[in-house]
Order: C-alpha cells, then sequence, then structure tokens
C-alpha cells in the first residue's frame, strides 16, 4: 500500500488540509509538540480501519475537531497497480458515520462499498490483506508503539498476526469451507443411511405383501359372486317396486283433478248465489223504479214549483242581506251617540269642578279689607285674582256645553225608521227555504222517472238471463260432483295396490342395503390389492433406489476422504499454513539479523522459534517466541531496554515490512517511524539512520517522526507541521 493523498476536513488539528504524497521517498516529519504530527498519522489509519491514537469504532467523536459536529478524511493509494479512494466520515449531531470505497476504473471512481459500514470496512481490509492490527504490527510504527510486535503481543498472537501478514486466513477460510462441506456430507451420509434402512425395510416386506394379495383375491372372487346373485335379486325387485312411482303419479293425478273438480264445483255454486243475488237485487230496483212511476204528477209539479219558491227564497235573501247592514248601522249609531254622551257628560262635570274650585279661591278677595289698588299688586292676592277670572270663564265655558245636544242622534232615529221600514221576517224566510229543499228533493227524482220505465225493462231482461244461468251452472256442478265421484273411487284402489306394494319396497331397500355393503367390501379390497400392486412397484423402485443410493453413498464418503483430508491440510498446527510460517521465519529472522548487523555492528541477533514447549501440559505450542542473542549469549527480550530495545523491535518490523514487499499478497510500500530516535545514542542513532537509508531501496515512501534538530537536515526531505488558528497546515520541503 503506497499512500497517494490524504485530504482532512475537521479532523483532530486539521481543519481543512490535503497531503500530497507523491514527491515524498525518504523524508522527516517535524513540527513543535501538538502541532499534527501524530494526527496526520491517525487519520491515515482512521481512514483504513476507522482506528487510531485515540480509539476504535466506539470513540470515533474523539476524532472530530473539538468544537465542530462533523468530520472527514479522504486518502488515495495505490496498491497491485490499481489507485483506490477511502473517505470516512463522522456526525455528531445526528450520531451517524460513513465509509465509502472506490476504485479508479479509468477516468471514472468506481464503487466497492457494500451494503453496511461493516461490509465495507470488510471489502478494505481484503483488499489491503490486513486489518488495524497487523497494519500497525507492520509498516506503521507509532508513537509508543514500536513494540506492538513485541512486548504487546503474546507468543501465540505474535504468531497468529504474522499469519494475517502472510495472507494465512485464506486458509482458515478454505478450512472453515471444508469443514462446513465435511458438516454437509455427513448430514447427507446419516440422511442417506436412514432412507437405506427405510428402503432395505421395505424390500424385506415384498413375501408378506405377495400372500396378502393371494388372500385378498379369493375374498374378492367370493364378494364378486354374492354381488352377482344379490343383484339379479334386487333387479326383479325393483322392477316390480318401480310400478310404485306410476301408481303414485296416478294418484297425484287424480287427487289434482278431484281438487280441480271441486275448485270448478264451488265456482259454480258461488257463480249461481252470485246470480241468485243479482236477480233479487233487480227486484229490488224494479221495485223502486215502480215506486218512483207512481210519483209521476208529484215529481212533474214539483219541477214546476221549483223555479218559482226559487224567485221568493230570493227575495228573502235580499231581503236578510239589507236588514243586516241596517241593523249593523243602527248599532254603529247607536255606540256613537253614546260615546259622545259620555264625554259630554265628563266635560260637564270638569268644568263644574273648575267653576266651584274658582269660586272657593277669588273668595279670598272680598274677605281682605285692602283697597282695589292694594289687592291689584299684593303677590299674595295672585292666585286668589287668578281663580277669579278662571271662575267667568268655567262659567261661560259651562254655559255653552249645557246648550249643545247629541249630533247623532237625527241619525240614529232615521237608521231605525229604515230598518223598521225593510219589514224583514227571518221565520217566513226560513219556512221559505224548507219549502224549497222538500221541493228540490222531490224534483231531483226527475231523471230517474224519466228511465225508470226503460230500466225496469232492462232489468227483467237480465233477470231472465240470469235464471237461464242457473239451470247450466246447476246442471254442470251435477257433472262435476259425478267425475268427482268417480275419480275418488279410481284413487282408492290405487291406494290398495301400493299398499300391497309396501313389503316388496321393504324386501327391496333391505336387499339394496345389503348389496351396497357388499360392493364396498369389494371396493375396499379392490383398493387394498391396488395397494399392494403400489407397494410392490415402489418396492421395484426401492431396488433400483437402494442401487443408486449405495453408489451414491460410496462417492460422498470418497468425498469424505477427500475434505478431510483438505481440513487437515488447512490446518494452523499440521497443515500448509504451518509449512508456510515454518518457511516465512528463517527469512524474516535472517532479514531481522540483517537490520541489527547494521545497527548493533554484529553485536545483536535474534532467533525466531516456532514452536515451545507449554509448562503445565508438555504439548508443544504454535508461537511465534523472540529470543536475543548478545554476542552469541542469550538474554531475554524483557531485559533490554532503551537504544538495544528499540533497535530489536524495528529490526523485527522492518524485516517484517520488507518480507511482505515480496509476498504476493500484502504490498506494503510504506515505512512509518514515529519517535523512538531519541533513546539511542550519537553513535547508534547514526547506525539506524545508515540502516533506514538503506531500507528505503526497498520502500516507496519512508516516513521518520522526530524532535531532534540534529536529524532533521540528515533527510533528503522535510514535511513541515505547524499549528495555526485556522488548523495544522502540511509543508514538503525537498
Amino acid at each position: 500500500m503506497e499512500p497517494v493523498r490524504i485530504t482532512m476536513q475537521n479532523f483532530l488539528s486539521y481543519r481543512g488540509e490535503s497531503v500530497d504524497f507523491k514527491p515524498i521517498t525518504v523524508a522527516c516529519l517535524v513540527g513543535e509538540n501538538g502541532a499534527g504530527k501524530s494526527s496526520l498519522l491517525d487519520a491515515l489509519t482512521w481512514a483504513l480501519f476507522g482506528q487510531g491514537t485515540k480509539g476504535g469504532a466506539k470513540e470515533l467523536d474523539n476524532y472530530i475537531t473539538r468544537g465542530e459536529t462533523e468530520g472527514r478524511v479522504e486518502l488515495e493509494f495505490r496498491l497491485n497497480g490499481n489507485t483506490y479512494r477511502v473517505v470516512r466520515g463522522r456526525s455528531i449531531a445526528r450520531n451517524k458515520s460513513t465509509l465509502e470505497f472506490f476504485v479508479l476504473d479509468g477516468s471514472n471512481w468506481r464503487s466497492l462499498s457494500g451494503k453496511t459500514i461493516a461490509d465495507t470496512q470488510a471489502a478494505i481490509e481484503d483488499t489491503l490483506r490486513m486489518d488495524y492490527r497487523t497494519f500497525t504490527a507492520s509498516s506503521l510504527i507509532l508513537q509508543g508503539k514500536a513494540d506492538s510486535f513485541t512486548a504487546d503481543m503474546t507468543d501465540q498472537e505474535r504468531k497468529e498476526a504474522l499469519a494475517r501478514i502472510l495472507g494465512l486466513d485464506l486458509w482458515d477460510r478454505m478450512q472453515e469451507r471444508a469443514k462446513e462441506l465435511l458438516r454437509g456430507i455427513k448430514d447427507e451420509l446419516r440422511a442417506l443411511e436412514m432412507a437405506r434402512e427405510r428402503l432395505e425395510a421395505e424390500i424385506a416386506s415384498e413375501a408378506e405383501l405377495k400372500a396378502r394379495k393371494e388372500t385378498l383375491a379369493g375374498e374378492l372372487g367370493e364378494k364378486t359372486r354374492q354381488i352377482e346373485s344379490l343383484t339379479q335379486v334386487v333387479t326383479e325387485l325393483e322392477a316390480r317396486v318401480r310400478q310404485k312411482p306410476v301408481l303414485e303419479r296416478v294418484a297425484a293425478d287424480l287427487l289434482t283433478a278431484i281438487r280441480r273438480a271441486t275448485e270448478r264445483a264451488r265456482k259454480n255454486e258461488d257463480d249461481r248465489a252470485e246470480l241468485v243475488r243479482q236477480i233479487e237485487a233487480a227486484e229490488q230496483l224494479i221495485h223502486q223504479c215502480q215506486q218512483i212511476l207512481s210519483r209521476r204528477d208529484e215529481i212533474e209539479d214539483a219541477v214546476k214549483l221549483e223555479a218559482e219558491m226559487a224567485q221568493d227564497v230570493a227575495k228573502f235573501d235580499e231581503e236578510a242581506r239589507a236588514y243586516m247592514k241596517a241593523s249593523s248601522d243602527v248599532q254603529l249609531l247607536e255606540r256613537q251617540a253614546a260615546e259622545w254622551d259620555r264625554i259630554h257628560a265628563a266635560e260637564k262635570a270638569r268644568l263644574e269642578a273648575q267653576a266651584k274650585s274658582s269660586a272657593d279661591q277669588s273668595a279670598v278677595l272680598d274677605m281682605v279689607p285692602c283697597g282695589e289698588e292694594h289687592k291689584a299688586a299684593c303677590p299674595l292676592l295672585k292666585l286668589a285674582r287668578k281663580a277669579s277670572e278662571n271662575l267667568a270663564d268655567a262659567r261661560a265655558k259651562l254655559a255653552r256645553l249645557e246648550s249643545e245636544t247629541n249630533p247623532y242622534v237625527g241619525s240614529l232615529k232615521k237608521a231605525r225608521a229604515d230598518l223598521e221600514a225593510i219589514g224583514y221576517d227571518p221565520d217566513a224566510h226560513e219556512a221559505a227555504r224548507r219549502a224549497l229543499e222538500d221541493v228540490r228533493r222531490t224534483a231531483r227524482l226527475k231523471p230517474d222517472l224519466d228511465a225508470a220505465a226503460t230500466r225496469v225493462q232492462e232489468l227483467r231482461t237480465r233477470q231472465e238471463e240470469a235464471r237461464a244461468q242457473i239451470k247450466r251452472l246447476e246442471a254442470e256442478c251435477e257433472q262435476i260432483w259425478q267425475e268427482i265421484r268417480e275419480a275418488e273411487s279410481k284413487h282408492n284402489q290405487l291406494q290398495d295396490e301400493l299398499r300391497a306394494l309396501a313389503p316388496v319396497a321393504e324386501e327391496l331397500s333391505r336387499k339394496q342395503a345389503e348389496l351396497s355393503w357388499l360392493r364396498r367390501d369389494e371396493a375396499s379390497l379392490r383398493t387394498e390389492l391396488g395397494r399392494i400392486a403400489a407397494v410392490r412397484e415402489s418396492i421395484e423402485r426401492a431396488k433400483s433406489d437402494l442401487q443408486a443410493l449405495n453408489e451414491k453413498t460410496k462417492s460422498l464418503r470418497d468425498d469424505l476422504t477427500t475434505y478431510e483430508l483438505l481440513e487437515q491440510a488447512c490446518g494452523k498446527k499440521a497443515g500448509v499454513p504451518a509449512l508456510i510460517v515454518e518457511n516465512a521465519v528463517p527469512e524474516i529472522e535472517r532479514l531481522a539479523n540483517d537490520m541489527l548487523g547494521k545497527m548493533a555492528g554484529g553485536r545483536l541477533s535474534v532467533r525466531l522459534d516456532t514452536q515451545a514447549e507449554a509448562k503445565t501440559t508438555g504439548t508443544m505450542q504454535e508461537v511465534l517466541r523472540i529470543t536475543v542473542l548478545d554476542g552469541g549469549t542469550e538474554r531475554p527480550y524483557q531485559t533490554y531496554s532503551g537504544a538495544e530495545r528499540f533497535m530489536v523491535d524495528l529490526a523485527l518490523r522492518v524485516a517484517l515490512s520488507k518480507f511482505l514487499t515480496h509476498r504476493a499478497g500484502a504490498e506494503i510500500k510504506l515505512f512509518v517511524l514515529d519517535e523512538g530516535l531519541g533513546c539511542a545514542d550519537a553513535s547508534n542513532r547514526n547506525a539506524i539512520l545508515n540502516a533506514i537509508m538503506t531500507i528505503a531501496e526497498e520502500f516507496s515512501k519512508v516516513l521518520v517522526v522526530t524532535h531532534l534538530d540534529e536529524l532533521k537536515d540528515a533527510f533528503p526531505q522535510r514535511v513541515e507541521v505547524q499549528k495555526t488558528p485556522e488548523g495544522s497546515r502540511v509543508r514538503v520541503v525537498a
């Protein structure tokens, strides 16, 4: 994996920065503490694996710039001739993460992302052929992590990490697939074994089925003979019983005919009764017409009197209307005259009271001894003077009022005279009206009188026709009742014949039931024989199936042997992966010792052991144990510290990276060393620098993080990181 460009947005100390790795070959990464050197490396691993020095998947918010809610890192890298792009984002506000993976296809980016973030992460790690731990254990030595492949791992974990670096997880998948296929084959073999037992049991029943078939065939023959004999008896009984529906239909038809004839007879009787009623009604009408004819003179006189009497009643009506109007006028004038008298009396009484009151008040003037001039000026006598003046006025008005007469008296007298002159007599009016009604009742009979003679003739003709129709109906009814008596006699004869057939029908029912049971037994026997025939056919198929099953079982057992060998070959302890590790370890050991020879002048070397005896069980375990040789003397790795321990860690890490560059799986062209040089003295540092320059030929990009000023100029390139108010900035200096 060779980084091409990384772009950071709100990632740790980087608010918006892009770094182009293309011109970098061997460079030191420099900057003040907190400037963002380690954050740049975190951006690399966070983009690829979602992890870094500040935590993994559960601590993604730790990587977002303080005060911001969203962050994003985009990384382009080359691997095996292809260019890839990874874009990872995180939103604190929405508590949501995003991850996208692309490959450059011509001039376009083609998505390699999965349905979920986990699927996309798996695609990235499958492409890199390593996960975060393997990546940081090989080519990326982060600050404080130089010994992650030595001190931070157990011997067993270290060997598993080496296996992942070497791409041996493919063999794990192959072994798991082989186990899965083995389980399927074993399940199928068990199913085949059960099927074989079932088929063998089915074939074993063939002799029993043959004997059962012969027994059933004999029983079927006997049943068939019984059915033939009983069928003949039933046929004879059915022929006799078939007469019953015919007789029943004839009897039913007779009943229907009797019912209909009875209905006709009763209808004729009803019609005869109706005709009798019509004759009687006609007789009554004839009587009424004769009564009208007897009153001919009376009716004709009433017709003549009706007009004259109507004129008299009209005169009375006119007098009644005039009388009502005159009476209304008299009543109105009486009310008006009475109202005038009432008002006149009330005004007279008022004036008399006013005159008396004024007289009493004016009397005071005569009682006062003052002269007339003093009386006129005295304010105390003002009311008395006013009363004296009002008294004269009141007496004058009262005199005028007494001289007035009622203006309605004359009109009332004339109206009463007019009313009397009308001379209306209500009793005579009522008598004339009643007499007119009596005459009109008689006169209204004139149309009946005119039609009476003709009506009498019509009614007598209708009576004669009705009497003739009655005779016809009586004769027809007699004939119908005779037919009914004959039909009832025939119906009784048929009922006797039907009662005689009842025992035959019962016998037929019993025989039919017996025949039905026999046929049911016959069908059951035939069904059983058919089932036996089907089973025998099934047995023949079972024989063929058993042969095919045995052949398939043999083939599956051959496959079982093959997959068992494959499962063993994929095993970590004794399989191909173990051989690959055993072959790889000597090469890694050689490369590490070459590095140590350059850094320590040949004084230090390492030995890598892949097996060790367990202390508790005494069995051999698969491990990757590191033993340090100092001048040929073994010393535990844990006893080293400082520069010597760092050189051992670095030698192993560089050996792993160099080894991987020669592998077809994980191609690593990046080597990063974050700190570590400060723990070595001047001579060791020069040796380490020389070693780094040497391995630079094996890697496309080598990046060393340092704070030592004297080392900055030792590298051909320098990547400077500065902290600004707008965030960390990166500059590549050649």
